[in-house]
Order: C-alpha cells, then sequence, then structure tokens
C-alpha cells in the first residue's frame, strides 16, 4: 500500500479550500451563476469612490450589482453613468429614489434604491437619475461654518448688550439711589410708628378740613 505523500495533502487541502470559496462566493449573492436578470442605469454627478461589483439594494435588500461605471459628457457637464445588473425577481417601481450609501465600518459603498408608491414598473435598460451624494466631510465643513457664523452673531449680541448697558448705566444708578432713598425713608417711618404708635391713630382719626 502506498503511503499518501506530504505534496498530495496539500494539493488535496489547496483543492477544498477553493472549491469552499467558491461555494461562499455563490452562495452569498456575488457570482451570477445561472442566475437571470436585467440592466437599468443611473446617472450621477459624483459617485465618492464607488466601484464595479458594488451591491445594489432595494430597500435594503440585496438584488444586484455595479456592472460597469463609466463618465458620460452631456454637453457641459461631465456625468457618471452606472451600469446596474439587476436579479429579474426584484421589481423597481417608476420614480424610485436612487443615492450611493455607505455600508459598515469599512465604508464600502453601495447602491441603494427606495422604491417608490406606485402601480407601475420600472423597464429593463431605463436611463434613471440618481441623488447627489452627501458627502460627510462637506457636511462637517459646513457645520463648522454654521457653528462659526452663530458664535460670531452671539458675539455681536453680548457686545451690543454691554453698549447698552454702559450708556443706560447712569440712569440705572439714578434708579438704584432713588429705591435707596425710598428705602431708607420707609424704614424712618417704621422706626417712628414703632416708637410713637399715636400717631398713626390720629391720622386715622384726622378728618379732612373744609374748603
Amino acid at each position: 500500500m502506498k503511503k499518501i505523500t506530504n505534496e498530495f495533502k496539500v494539493g488535496l487541502f489547496v483543492i477544498l479550500c477553493v472549491l469552499g470559496l467558491v461555494y461562499l462566493t455563490y452562495s452569498t449573492g456575488k457570482l451570477n451563476i445561472k442566475k437571470e436578470g436585467y440592466h437599468i442605469y443611473v446617472v450621477f454627478n459624483e459617485v465618492a469612490g464607488l466601484e464595479k461589483k458594488a451591491p445594489v439594494m432595494l430597500n435594503g435588500l440585496e438584488i444586484g450589482k455595479v456592472d460597469d461605471i463609466k463618465p458620460s459628457y452631456d454637453n457641459d457637464r461631465t456625468q457618471i453613468t452606472l451600469k446596474l445588473w439587476v436579479n429579474k425577481e426584484a421589481k423597481i417601481r417608476e420614480n424610485p429614489v436612487i443615492t450611493i450609501k455607505t455600508l459598515g465600518l469599512m465604508g464600502e459603498k453601495y447602491i441603494h434604491i427606495a422604491s417608490s408608491n406606485g402601480r407601475d414598473f420600472i423597464e429593463p435598460e431605463a436611463i434613471l437619475e440618481g441623488k447627489p451624494y452627501l458627502d460627510l466631510d462637506a457636511l462637517l465643513q459646513e457645520a463648522q461654518t454654521i457653528s462659526k457664523d452663530i458664535s460670531q452673531q452671539v458675539n455681536k449680541l453680548v457686545v451690543s448688550l454691554n453698549n447698552t448697558v454702559d450708556d443706560n448705566k447712569g440712569n440705572v444708578s439714578s434708579i438704584i439711589k432713588n429705591l435707596e432713598a425710598t428705602s431708607k425713608n420707609f424704614e424712618d417711618f417704621s422706626a417712628d410708628i414703632k416708637s410713637h404708635p399715636w400717631k398713626l391713630l390720629f391720622k386715622t382719626k384726622e378728618k379732612p378740613q373744609k374748603k
């Protein structure tokens, strides 16, 4: 009986690994072997690093992949046209919202199709328009600009309030002095009433003089 050589073991192991990789790839839908489908085209102004073979999802369900990415030139504009392969079982209603989104922590880009309500479905080879990609860096920069503007407005308001207080400082000081004088007069009146309570009775019984 012949012994199994190490070379044979290594070769068998490699073959099993390749078969396992092919099976996993097919089971996750990355290969379209024996799958029928159709193509649609989506035009974007920017694809933000989207690559071929990127997933295509319909309301969160993966239904296809990006087959091709090509630039297109329409008059004075440069746009990017995506050729999407879609499983034949997936039907997309008319006027869908198509956007580029980020999947997971690795930042993988994918196409998301939000199918709206309606009776009719788009036809194969249809040309659709995608929504502009929301760049996170651009959003952060815009947020910083807005925050800076708000800070400047707040600083201006604080300066205006300080100026208003400075301008009316004399009036405020006069009011405070009047309040202090009134308070002192009330204290003196209270002390006088406590020392001579009969004055209060006299003033209460005092009748107004006839003219």
